[in-house]
This record gives structure tokens, sequence and C-alpha cells, in this order.
């Protein structure tokens, strides 16, 4: 009878009262550890910059280049960071910062563009070199009587020098006979008609000769000249330039 009361005393026994299950924990997901940087690189006027070296230093060093401006380093140990930006035509740019933990870490720099370089010193010329004081002597000539000491006559022609110094020669050209093609490359040549009548060809121009005219001929010009009368063409040669020896 006992046992009857029991066990029926245990069916309406209500139902807070049984026996309470053991809680179940739930298990916290691990926190990430790594960190992620996204970084833009923009120039003054705000466009992308491509191929910039980027090189990341601190606990975990990257470097890579930036494809449109734009680039992402992934699985970087949590801690401080130093990057550099470096491309050619812009100043170089360091940043420092903090890589943490789980949301990407969003780096926007500007490159500033690197000042235009100053044209090289333009180079100095050396100083011409002083000549020495010429050790000619000062001389003074009565050009008749030197065309009557040492008349040409019928030869075909003849040259008695003058003067002559370090720079410089005087001649007294006496002639009968045409002066072909010839040209001094060292030195300027003035020529004085004395007498006689002739032609003269200077780099491709005619002149006509006669008393008192003058003729100039540059350095390294090819002439000639020739007498068209009876009488001897007389002519003095001044050379500038061209001292004794090239004389």
């Amino acid at each position: 009878m006992y046992l009857a009361v029991l066990l029926a005393g245990l069916l309406i026994m209500p139902s807070g009262f049984g026996v309470q299950a053991k809680p179940t924990t739930q298990r916290k997901r691990p926190v990430p550890r790594t960190a992620a940087l996204a970084i833009l690189v923009t120039d003054a006027a705000g466009a992308q910059v491509p191929n910039v070296l980027v090189t990341v230093e601190g606990p975990t060093p990257r470097t890579a280049r930036t494809e449109g401006g734009r680039i992402a380093f992934e699985n970087l140990a949590v801690g401080e960071y130093l990057i550099r930006f470096e491309k050619d035509g812009f100043l170089t740019l360091e940043r420092q910062l903090a890589a943490r933990a789980g949301k990407p870490t969003e780096v926007n720099v500007t490159l500033k563009a690197a000042p235009e370089p100053e044209p090289p010193p333009a180079p100095v010329k050396p100083a011409p070199p002083v000549k020495p004081p010429s050790d000619a002597r000062a001389a003074a000539f009565d050009v008749p009587s030197v065309i009557e000491k040492q008349y040409v006559g019928r030869a075909p022609e003849k040259r008695p020098a003058l003067a002559c110094g370090g720079d410089g020669a005087a001649t007294l050209i006496q002639l009968n006979d045409p002066i072909t093609d010839h040209a001094h490359p060292d030195a300027d040549e003035f020529l004085y008609v004395v007498a006689g009548e002739g032609a003269a060809n200077v780099g491709g121009s005619p002149h006509k000769l006669q008393a008192g005219v003058l003729v100039f001929v540059p350095r390294g010009m090819t002439h000639r000249f020739s007498r068209s009368g009876r009488n001897p063409l007389i002519v003095l040669s001044t050379l500038a330039g061209e001292g004794c020896e090239g004389n």
C-alpha cells in the first residue's frame, strides 16, 4: 500500500522538481591575432600612383609595389610598423603606425613630386694664356725704295719679307705670273695693292685690283690673284695670326 502511494506521488509531482540537466557552455571563438593593411597611394592631384615601392618594417617585414595605386598586406603580426613609400620623381615618404588585429587598417598617403634638379653650373672657361712679350724689333720701311732695290723685272714673282713678329708678318709680293688657289689656315690676310692692275678671287667672289685697293681674306678661305696690265702687280700682304715661322 505504501509503495502504491509513493508511486502515485511521483506521478503527480510538478515537473520543476525533476532532475535538472547540466547547463551547456558555449565555446568562445578564438580572437584573430593577425593584422592587415589596406594602402592607397595618390599624388597631389588625387590620382592613384602605380608601381610605388612599399617597404614594411616591423614584426612582419614585407616589400611590394602598388598596382593602380593600391596594395594590401595580410597576415601581419600585431605591433608597431614603419612603412616607407619610394618612387622615382617623388619625395620618399615614411609613415609610423600600429597594426591591430581585426579589421584591416586603412593607410592613405599622398606623395609629393620631387623638385626639378638644378641645372649643372656652366663650365668655367679657362683664361686664355698670356702671351709673352714679343722679341721682334720695331721697324719702318720705305716701300718704294724696297721695290726699286728688289724689283721683280721679268721674273715670275718676287717676295721680299718686310717685317714679322710672333703673330703677324708683312711681305711685299711682286708678280708677273698668277698665284694659284691657296689658303692660310691660321691667319687672316690683308692685301693692299701698291701698283699695277689685276684680279683676285676670294672664296669664289671676283675683285678688281688696282693701286689703293685693300682686300681682306679670312683665315682658311681659298683665294688667288693675277696681274692684268703690262706692269707687274705689286701687293703688300699682311698676315694676322701667323708669325715668322708660318710666313
